[in-house]
């Protein structure tokens, strides 16, 4: 049985996308049949939703301190410690830009343990550029040591692909999108005066919230409103309040504030339309969440869902106010009938592309070829052409 090593910085409920991808890549190939470990500073219970019939998964929770150099020196003992413990088949990195997840790349070279690193959007372009001093220099230090130590590298799209070859990385890239948990169909009222375009995601600037403002000042209809759910950052939220008001707005907005669980439910079952109109995402996952809700999608060419597109379940357009308006002006057209069938279609696309058992069996395919390349090589892999 393979053994292996997941390490994210933060799998809080509130960590945002990065930390709920990794949890789920982990447990659905221990339930693959992988016995995994699974590693961070802070896990939230609520998250956790494995259930095993043959692998086995252990959460570990990483020590903390104030100190911030005490505090990576416990965490490097911890996982040394780990790892005499157990033979790592691997050693599996989500996110980047921290010291600790530079700590666990330096014990996987030094125990001659095979590295793989999922960026989780971090190279994109426009992640990049954003703080693009301070990653200039971790790209030039720790964080550019990890990447050309990795032995593996996983997209979850063929763009981020493609961000991950522009740093000139010819290390071999599989592709393996997340995935999503489907639950019970929603529970909507059909009778309802007011509508809802629901907006679910982190508020801060690469979301295209500001956009979206100035798209609604263009486009607004009497008898629909836009919710935002999500945690604020770096105070984000205000920048947007304001340019709500300045457009007399205000009646049309609802900031809901950081939602999980029953009460995130609650939103895509009170919404009609979900809207992303993000700048850069290396997948979305909250778009498959919302597809799986039953409810068609607005979104940009900044995420890989050309599939909105492909299944008729959605808009796919460029980032910016022309692009967001122009599919705003689309979906309101639509009559009632014709938005219940795109949300159909929607979830039947996540049933049967993004469903996490899929994604566990090809992910151990892939780790078992890693750890043995007689086996025949997924066809999830890309290798670099130069």
């Amino acid at each position: 049985m393979q053994t292996q090593l997941h390490l994210v910085a933060n799998a809080a409920v509130t960590s945002g996308g990065e930390g709920l991808a990794a949890l789920r890549y982990a447990e659905s190939i221990a339930q693959a049949g992988c016995a995994v470990t699974f590693l961070s500073k802070n896990i939230s219970d609520s998250h956790v939703k494995i259930s095993l019939e043959r692998g086995s998964f252990d959460l570990q929770i990483l020590p903390t301190q104030r100190n911030f150099l005490h505090e990576l020196f416990d965490q490097y003992c911890f996982m040394q410690r780990l790892c005499e413990q157990i033979n790592f088949d691997e050693i599996h990195l989500h996110g980047m830009w921290t010291p600790l997840l530079a700590l666990a790349a330096l014990i996987a070279r030094k125990k001659k343990i095979n590295l793989v690193v999922s960026p989780h959007g971090c190279l994109e372009p426009w992640a990049l550029a954003y703080k693009h001093c301070k990653k200039w220099l971790a790209l030039k230090s720790y964080q550019g040591a990890i990447l050309r130590s990795a032995s593996l590298f996983v997209a979850t799209a063929t763009q981020e692909l493609e961000s991950i070859r522009q740093l000139g990385l010819r290390q071999s890239i599989a592709i393996i999108p997340n995935g999503v948990d489907v639950g019970p169909l929603p529970q909507r009222d059909v009778h309802k005066t007011i509508k809802t375009i629901l907006f679910l995601s982190r508020i801060n600037p690469k979301k295209g919230l500001l956009d979206l403002v100035e798209s609604w000042a263009i486009v607004r209809r009497p008898g629909w409103r836009i919710v935002i759910a999500g945690g604020d950052e770096e105070g984000y939220r205000a920048k947007v309040e304001t340019l709500i008001r300045a457009k007399n707005l205000q009646s049309d907005f609802e900031f809901v504030g950081f939602v999980d669980g029953l009460h995130k439910q609650a939103c895509f079952d009170a919404a009609d339309i979900f809207i992303l109109p993000t700048y850069s995402e290396n997948f979305g996952i909250v778009v498959a969440e919302a597809l799986a809700n039953e409810l068609p999608v607005i979104s940009t060419t900044g995420a890989p869902w050309q599939d909105l597109v492909e299944h008729r379940c959605g808009w796919w357009v460029e980032p910016g106010v022309q692009g967001v308006s122009s599919a705003l002006i689309k979906a309101l057209e639509c009559n009632p009938e014709e938005l219940t069938e795109m949300g159909r279609r929607g979830r039947q696309l996540v049933i049967h592309k993004y469903s996490w058992e899929m994604i566990g069996s090809t992910a151990l395919e892939l780790s078992e070829w890693l750890a043995d390349s007689s086996k025949k090589k997924p066809r999830t892999v890309h290798e670099s052409s130069l």
